[in-house]
């Protein structure tokens, strides 16, 4: 069988597929990704065949870039941030507008690299509108990939309607495929009404050349601090300052992993129990950590649920507040703004019992779900009876 993937030009959006993806490959389906910008090269790097559906676009210019310093960005950032989660589990409409806009750009090269290799089910990261247009297009079956904590049964049918210049450009119905959701977050923490399928969560973080200090155990705490692939893009690290502020002095080993080569020219010096690293794999990461503090992403937080291990979220955009939220309200780590992170709660964070408990709690509900190569024959079963008739 042939799956093409069709994924929104965002690592955040690639990465929680490629497991998806390799099990696909590993069960012997041929697959090939269509996406763009900074996606192309984390596919590549991926091992993966991809072609660039928008090879000159300025994404940053559709998403809107923000203005200002890095502290307006940062602003901007969470005002759209807290617009989507108070939306309550409802996608707002000026994000499906802004991705209609992205799928619109993306629309010509999937559809036409799809016309050409005629995969025989279509899987697409949850707002890639070119993916739902390849596969009403072609009359396949679609599977509808999350990313998230959001169930949202309507949500198709509510994007759609954004979608109708795109379809109506390429002369095909305003219909969807039939669908099959797939959910990728532990079901006692996902929003909404229960729908379509859920498969156990396998960080997939790139790959990375492990420090030499990985292969000896930690003399005290280690807690780990991230800000995952986009915020520092958008916003800078200022939002690490004051974590670094009040990791001086705690009997812990902080470890700063925000990338290669990061900015920190605008930063205090580092305190001597913070270790700056450059790209590792969180999960591998996390599997020397007892703690991770980070922006709240979707990839991150799944990640450290996986790992079990307690967790500050410092929700900066997007769904970062909704993510965060959720950690709180399981008792899983902290939701907190920078500015309230203090040395008292970086000494807690790692011992606190009842976080402890909780996370394993939520880590063995993971765990308990389907992988991805076990789930796989029952989306092609599905797919191929929810086939739309020829």
């Amino acid at each position: 069988m042939r799956i093409l993937f069709a994924v929104a030009p965002s690592v955040a959006h690639l990465f929680p597929m490629i497991s998806t993806v390799w099990a696909a490959r590993a069960a012997g389906h041929d697959v090939a990704l269509t996406t763009s910008s900074a996606a192309v090269d984390g596919a590549v790097r991926a091992g993966l065949p991809v072609l660039d559906a928008a090879p000159d676009v300025d994404f940053g210019a559709i998403f809107g870039k923000s203005k200002g310093t890095a502290q307006d960005r940062a602003e901007q950032a969470r005002r759209r941030g807290r617009a989507i989660a108070e939306a309550g589990g409802t996608t707002p409409d000026f994000v499906l507008e802004r991705f209609a806009t992205i799928s619109d750009v993306m629309a010509d090269e999937t559809l036409a690299f799809a016309r050409r290799w005629k995969p025989d089910l279509v899987v697409y990261s949850r707002l890639q509108g070119a993916g739902l247009l390849a596969a009403r297009a072609l009359d396949l079956p679609a599977v509808e990939h999350g990313f998230g904590f959001l169930r949202e049964p309507t949500f198709p049918e509510r994007y759609l309607p954004h979608l109708a210049p795109i379809f109506d450009r390429h002369d095909v119905p305003l219909e969807l495929p039939p669908i099959t959701p797939l959910h990728l977050a532990p079901p006692s923490m996902m929003i909404g009404a229960e729908t379509g399928r859920t498969m156990r969560y396998v960080p997939y973080n790139a790959g990375g050349v492990l420090p030499p200090w990985f292969a000896h155990p930690a003399t005290r705490p280690r807690i780990g601090v991230t800000l995952g692939t986009v915020v520092p893009q958008m916003s800078g690290y200022g939002s690490v300052e004051s974590v670094l502020a009040a990791a001086d002095g705690v009997d812990a080993e902080f470890v700063l992993a925000l990338g290669d080569d990061p900015d920190l020219s605008g930063l205090a010096p580092l305190p001597d129990n913070v270790r700056l690293v450059g790209w590792v794999p969180l999960t591998n990461l996390l599997a020397h950590c007892d703690a991770l503090i980070h922006h709240g992403g979707s990839g991150t937080t799944l990640t450290a649920l996986c790992a079990g291990v307690p967790q500050i979220a410092m929700p900066h955009g997007a769904d970062d507040f909704i993510n965060a939220d959720l950690v709180a309200r399981h008792g899983i780590g902290y939701n907190l703004e920078p500015s309230q992170i203090d040395s008292r709660t970086l000494k807690a964070l790692p011992h606190d019992p009842s976080l402890r408990q909780a996370a394993a709690r939520v880590a063995a509900e993971i765990a308990h779900q389907p992988p991805p190569a076990a789930l796989l024959p029952d989306l092609l079963d599905l797919a191929a009876s929810a086939r739309a008739p020829h």
